[in-house]
């Protein structure tokens, strides 16, 4: 089979409507994707002149998290980014380009995008893969996306205005909508950039302008999207604060351990370097016998015990933590 190329939204569409319609592939591999994805933004302000300003860096790494969370789920299964190695990161990295004396971010998806097409394959059928990737690519940049989320929030804003789509928009998403209905693991990657969108507009100041241009195949059938930063005010939410998520290791003093708790153990502890106590979950399975005889002897003992957890840490405080290994301060 010769390889097919995509180097616009159409074509990637066109491609797509053929999939749901059955067309079948040999291999993934045969698709190549030359200038397409591209994620372009052009936002007007007097902090913006060939500049990222520091309050739009975050939005860039949350870009960079959704290409890491599309990755993991064709690759492994699931969304969870820690199965990432450091060279997948180094090869799924994005690189924007700021144009000199200008307001424009461009981010090309085709480098991540050919990683996943490389390392996804043995994982999923060619068809459903090259479906996910499409739709990622189309909910990343097209002006079909931006637009039915921004009539979303209007909508739950109770807000008169709306954005129309275009004939030709509305062609597009029935495709999607159906790819969506014929490969069920499309749906968690079209919803997962509303919170980078979101994030996005909270960060616009109110005299800034945001434009998303649609791809260079529609210039003269679609509009592009035009936001103010004081229309974004009005439909955007400010995002909760999130717990981070860390690693640490250090000694603790066991202040009690329970357990008659079915899904493991629970632990209070001390740490000894600044006194700060909480609670933690040991669950079943993830202690091997010596660690978890050196939990039981130590809180007999009341002895210092080293340990290394997983937690949430919110406002300088933990709001969960589990136990991923114990040391006996006097192991060797």
């Amino acid at each position: 089979m010769e390889k097919v190329t995509i180097k616009s939204e159409n074509e990637a569409v066109a491609l797509l409507k053929r999939l749901v319609e059955g067309y079948e592939l040999t291999d993934a591999e045969d698709i190549e994707f030359e200038s397409w994805p591209k994620f372009i933004v052009r936002i007007k302000g007097s902090d913006f002149n060939g500049t990222i300003p520091t309050r739009i860096m975050p939005i860039l790494l949350d870009l960079q998290k959704e290409v890491h969370k599309v990755y993991c789920l064709t690759t492994y299964g699931d969304e969870n980014i820690r199965r990432l190695t450091k060279k997948d990161r180094e090869q799924l990295e994005l690189v924007v380009k700021v144009d000199e004396g200008s307001s424009i971010f461009e981010t090309l998806l085709q480098a991540p995008i050919l990683k996943i097409l490389q390392d996804a394959a043995s994982r999923m059928s060619p068809e459903q893969l090259t479906a996910i990737i499409i739709v990622f690519g189309l909910s990343v940049t097209s002006t079909i996306f931006w637009k039915l989320w921004i009539n979303k929030r209007i909508k739950e804003k109770e807000l008169d205005q709306t954005i129309d789509l275009s004939r030709l928009e509305k062609e597009k998403m029935e495709i999607v909508q159906k790819a969506v209905q014929k490969f069920p693991a499309i749906d968690t990657v079209s919803e997962s950039f509303g919170d980078v969108r979101n994030e996005l507009l909270t960060r616009l100041k109110a005299s800034d302008n945001l434009q998303i241009t649609p791809d260079s195949s529609d210039a003269e059938s679609v509009h592009p999207v035009t936001i103010t930063g004081v229309q974004a005010k009005q439909f955007t939410h400010t995002p909760r604060e999130k717990a981070v998520e860390k690693m640490i290791s250090d000694e603790f003093f066991l202040k009690s351990v329970e357990f008659t708790r079915p899904d493991g153990v629970r632990i209070e502890v001390e740490r000894i370097s600044d006194n700060y106590s909480f609670k933690a979950d040991v669950p079943l399975g993830v202690l091997g016998y010596d660690q978890s005889e050196a939990l039981k002897n130590n809180s007999w003992n009341k002895t210092n015990v080293e340990m290394s957890m997983l937690v949430k840490e919110l406002h300088g405080r933990y709001t969960s933590a589990k136990v991923v290994s114990v040391k006996q301060l006097n192991d060797t």
